[in-house]
């Protein structure tokens, strides 16, 4: 009588069953927060703007869910705060400074490869923009598409994150941030 052929029947469910329950596993809400390094550029063509493109700190909170109910396929969806910082610079004497901050959110969606995984993000941010030119301060609020690429890494729901993102504002010609996250998932 062959038994291999049940007992091999019987460990394929039972590893089939098991990464079905690990994917469930990872799913769950999730807070954390990041720092990087985020760049403004502008132009004298844009309503306040000045020619500019400098670099400043920058940070960000936020909180998701992160979903994973199909093997190798994730998705998550966030709410957050960021600051873009104060990027400043002087132009023939005159101090030239820029801020953006608000709210933002998004859907990620990647691939996950083990404890690593890669996703790309679409959403929105609704941003408050100040550009101060000598003193004068110019005042601009809108919504501006959030897209961005990264890379995901989680080990007993502590994880990290690396992303490159860009804010398309539309007083700005383009305002990017590179930062590194840590989260904690429930």
């Amino acid at each position: 009588m062959n038994h291999r052929k049940p007992i091999t029947l019987a460990a394929l469910a039972f590893a089939a069953n098991l990464s079905v329950m690990a994917a469930h596993a990872d799913s769950g809400i999730y807070i954390g927060g990041g720092a990087g390094k985020t760049n403004m550029q502008d132009s004298a063509g844009n309503p306040g703007g000045v020619q500019f493109d400098e670099s400043s700190a920058a940070l960000k909170l936020f909180a998701g869910y992160h979903l994973d109910f199909i093997p190798l396929l994730k998705f998550a969806a966030e709410v957050g705060y960021r600051d873009l910082g104060r990027p400043t610079s002087s132009q023939g004497g005159v101090d030239v400074e820029y801020r953006a901050n608000g709210f933002d959110y998004g859907v990620m969606a990647g691939l996950g490869l083990g404890p690593v995984d890669l996703f790309g993000r679409v959403g929105g941010m609704n941003y408050r923009l100040q550009k101060i030119v000598g003193g004068t301060r110019s005042d601009f609020d809108g919504t501006a598409p959030v897209y961005g690429l990264g890379v995901w890494f989680t080990l007993f729901g502590v994880g990290v994150r690396a992303e490159y993102e860009k804010i398309d504002m539309k007083e700005l010609d383009n305002a990017h941030m590179l930062s590194a996250s840590a989260f904690y998932q429930f």
